[in-house]
C-alpha cells in the first residue's frame, strides 16, 4: 500500500478528510488527518483503501482502518468491510477512531464516493505503464517475472487426458496388474 499524496498531492491536500472529535468520551478533541493508502499491485482489484489516521497533536499515527468498499463476493469470506488494520500501528484510541470513522460514512455518504474515486485514479496510474506517473509507484523490480504477484490470475483447471482408473481396474500401463498394486501413486 502506498500513499495516495505521492501521486496526486494537490487533490490529496484539498480532499483529505480532518476531524476535531467533540465530546466524545472514548476520543480526545483534537485533530485528526485521515491519510489514504491503496494497493501498487498490477491488476489488482481490492477495491479497499488503507486510512493512517494521524494527530495532528501529537504528531503520530495513532489507528490504521482497513476500509472495503463493498462486501466481499467471496463465499465463506467473514472479513469485516471496516476494521482495524492488524498488521499496522494502532493506540489507546484507535477503537474510538474506528467508531468515529463508521459514523462518519454512515452521515457522509460522500466521503464513500470520494474514496472510491481516489482509488479509481489511483488504479489508472497503476494498471497503466504508460501513464508517466506510473514509475513513481511500479518499477522493473514490480514487474520482474521471478516474482509471484500478490493475486495471480485464475488458470484453468487440469484436466485428465482419458478416463478415471479406479484402483480395482486393470493398469492402462498393461502389465495386467490391478492399478493400485501397479503404477497408483
Amino acid at each position: 500500500m502506498m500513499a495516495f499524496d505521492v501521486l496526486f498531492p494537490d487533490v490529496a491536500k484539498n480532499e483529505c478528510r480532518t476531524l476535531r472529535p467533540i465530546n466524545d468520551p472514548h476520543v480526545p478533541e483534537e485533530t485528526f488527518l485521515f491519510r489514504e493508502h491503496y494497493c501498487e499491485e498490477r491488476d489488482c482489484d481490492c477495491r479497499r483503501a488503507l486510512l493512517q489516521i494521524w494527530s495532528t497533536e501529537r504528531r503520530r499515527m495513532v489507528a490504521t482502518i482497513n476500509y472495503g468498499f463493498e462486501p466481499s463476493k467471496r463465499p465463506f469470506d467473514d472479513e469485516p468491510r471496516v476494521f482495524l488494520d492488524p498488521i499496522n500501528p494502532q493506540s489507546d484510541l484507535s477503537d474510538g477512531l474506528l467508531e468515529l470513522f463508521e459514523s462518519m460514512l454512515e452521515n457522509d455518504p460522500g466521503y464513500h464516493e470520494r474514496l472510491v474515486r481516489h482509488y479509481a485514479m489511483w488504479k489508472a496510474v497503476v494498471d497503466d505503464p504508460s501513464h508517466p506517473d506510473h514509475p513513481k509507484v511500479r518499477n522493473e523490480t514490480h514487474d520482474e517475472p521471478s516474482f509471484l504477484s500478490a493475486f495471480p490470475k485464475r488458470q484453468e483447471p487440469v484436466r485428465r487426458a482419458g478416463p478415471k482408473v479406479g484402483p480395482n481396474e486393470p493398469c492402462p500401463c498393461g502389465s495386467g496388474k490391478k492399478f493400485k498394486k501397479c503404477c497408483r501413486p
